[in-house]
């Protein structure tokens, strides 16, 4: 009983960890630094290596939206935190999957990569979800 207890409010506090993306948070460092990046865009022509490619110094509108959203309190570039790495997800998945992992993200979900749910982002446009895969998909 004790046992189940205590995992019910981990997952809690992990669900709780991972919520939507709330626009009452104060911006960090690293969103200020994000869009900073953002205003000076260089042409997309400059292709980023999958080994060198980073949250903080991409100028991808991807890597904004990670910043300002919820996604790196449960997701690491090339390391699991509580979900997976960005560079597991795009190992795993292609440009075909992108409607699909949008719509995941919006909904949320479980039991593709462990017991660990994802929880859902509603309030996340389905245009900006498919930015975030594409950017995650540079990591291949």
């Amino acid at each position: 009983m004790t046992k189940r207890l205590i995992i019910v409010l981990c997952v809690s506090f992990l669900a709780a960890g991972c919520g939507g993306n709330s626009t009452n948070q104060k911006p960090s460092a690293d969103t200020a630094l994000a869009d900073s990046n953002a205003a000076a865009k260089t042409p997309e022509s400059a292709m980023e290596n999958s080994n060198t490619i980073s949250i903080m110094t991409s100028t991808d509108e991807g890597a904004t939206l990670i910043v300002k959203n919820d996604c790196r309190n449960c997701h690491k570039e090339r390391e699991k935190l509580i979900g997976p790495a960005f560079s597991d997800i795009a190992k795993r998945y292609g440009h075909y999957d992108i409607d699909s992992l949008a719509a995941k993200i919006i909904k949320g979900g479980s039991g593709h990569w462990g017991d660990a749910a994802m929880s859902p982002h509603p309030s996340l446009s389905i245009t900006d979800a498919r930015v975030i895969v594409r950017f995650i998909l540079k990591y291949k």
